[in-house]
């Protein structure tokens, strides 16, 4: 769906398909829309969609990143959960295979949990791959600005190229096929059509008068509504456990 034919379908719910006289303008029916945009691109899961980006490393030795430490990401870039060197050949970074996968998987397989001597063997291998992990880690700390979609790197400077983890937000038309953003920009444009109507006093011909408060009410019911799905949908997939 196009931005105008979302502004149709919104003044269509706001007439009643043209039983009523009074509805928004397009301009400022495009400034609920884009509003909205950046309301869902940082609170709604189907929003935005996961990506690897590589970063060369000719850009780590640019003259901007020597005087600022700073990457600029393009501007669908929505947040960065991940920041690593590329390297290796393996999932602990390193072509040594004393200190790769296999042995990770083998203990995971032909270690049992059951018996008393396997235990203490499978804590010890694992204690080992732990040390390992930490010796070759790949990943890097950072900071990302959703603003001024600017990468900070902290700490080492790459050495060979590096790959994020982020998410870019999808293109508005395919946001606006979203059900869940049709309502929202619906009961929002009702919001404004009534804080419009509020601020005069209008009778239709033969003395009768609309339901403000009906119209605000609903509205507000279903932004609610809305508020609670993301509340429902946005829940983690995932846990930390931290002892203290």
């Amino acid at each position: 769906m196009i931005e105008q034919e979302l502004i149709k379908d919104i003044n269509d719910e706001l007439t009643f398909s043209g039983a009523l006289p009074f509805s928004l303008n397009e301009k400022e029916i495009s400034r609920v829309l884009k509003i909205a945009r950046e309301y869902f691109y940082d609170n709604w899961r189907h929003a935005v969609e996961p990506k690897y980006l590589v970063l060369p490393l000719e850009l780590f030795k640019s003259e901007f990143f020597k005087a600022h430490r700073q990457i600029q990401l393009p501007d669908c870039i929505r947040m960065v959960t991940e920041c690593k060197e590329i390297k290796g050949g393996s999932v602990f970074a390193t072509i040594d295979r004393d200190f790769s996968e296999q042995k990770y998987v083998g203990s995971e397989i032909f270690l049992t949990p059951f018996m008393g001597e396997s235990i203490m063997y499978r804590t010890a291998v694992f204690s080992f791959l732990d040390l390992t992990k930490n010796l070759v880690l790949d990943t890097m700390a950072f900071d990302y600005n959703k603003n001024t979609r600017l990468l900070a790197i902290k700490g080492r400077t790459p050495l060979v190229n590096v790959v994020i983890d982020t998410y870019k937000t999808i293109e508005s038309e395919m946001l606006y096929n979203d059900e869940l953003f049709q309502r929202y920009v619906r009961a929002k444009a009702k919001l404004r059509l009534n804080e419009m109507l509020e601020a005069f006093e209008f009778e239709l011909p033969g003395g009768v008068k609309l339901r403000y408060d009906r119209m605000m009410t609903k509205a507000e019911t279903e932004m609610q509504e809305i508020k609670d799905m993301f509340t429902g949908e946005n829940t983690p997939d995932f846990m930390f456990l931290e002892r203290f």
